[in-house]
């Protein structure tokens, strides 16, 4: 007798293995689809984080008077001189203040006229801030921002902290 083809054995033999292969390859994807996925939610954490020291860096070292931080810590207020660099990127002409707080996980910052009160304008400046603090030294020449960024690994659930030394009044004193 002349057998051509495979044996059932045969063939549940080669279903096991391409099975095995199969859910090895389906194990493989999924840790590497999960490991891309947390290195870009670092990615963005980091952004968050960079972009947050970079425009309240500018704005603390060129403040003419030590930056003023509301009683519940969410709120920082910077009186800047005439013809200095905004946080809008304009450049007013007049003495102003920034003010810069988290609204709807965007940080947001409102230029005031210091002489009038009016409202200059008001920006989104980035996206994805879950929360930031204030606090400061006694004499308001170091301010720590905790920045919380959204969907942060938990290891840094409680925030990462950026001292700024207010250069310019250090510098004066």
């Amino acid at each position: 007798m002349n057998n051509k083809g495979f044996s059932i054995v045969e063939l549940m033999v080669a279903m096991a293995i391409g099975s095995f292969l199969l859910i090895g390859i389906a194990m493989s994807y999924t840790a590497i689809k999960s490991t891309v996925l947390s290195a870009q939610s670092l990615a963005n954490a980091q952004e968050v984080i960079r972009y947050t020291q970079q425009i309240l860096s500018r704005s603390i070292k060129q403040a003419i008077r030590a930056p003023t931080i509301s009683a519940n810590a969410l709120t920082i207020r910077i009186e800047q001189n005439s013809f200095s660099p905004s946080c809008q990127g304009t450049v007013p002409t007049i003495a102003f203040d920034e003010v810069y707080t988290v609204s709807n996980n965007y940080l947001t910052c409102d230029i005031i006229d210091r002489s009038s009160g009016s409202s200059l304008g008001s920006a989104n400046l980035l996206k994805g801030v879950q929360a930031l603090t204030f606090s400061s030294s006694a004499s308001g020449l170091l301010v720590d921002v905790t920045v919380i960024p959204e969907d942060v690994p938990t290891q840094f659930a409680g925030g990462i902290v950026i001292s700024i030394a207010a250069t310019q009044l250090i510098m004066v004193r």
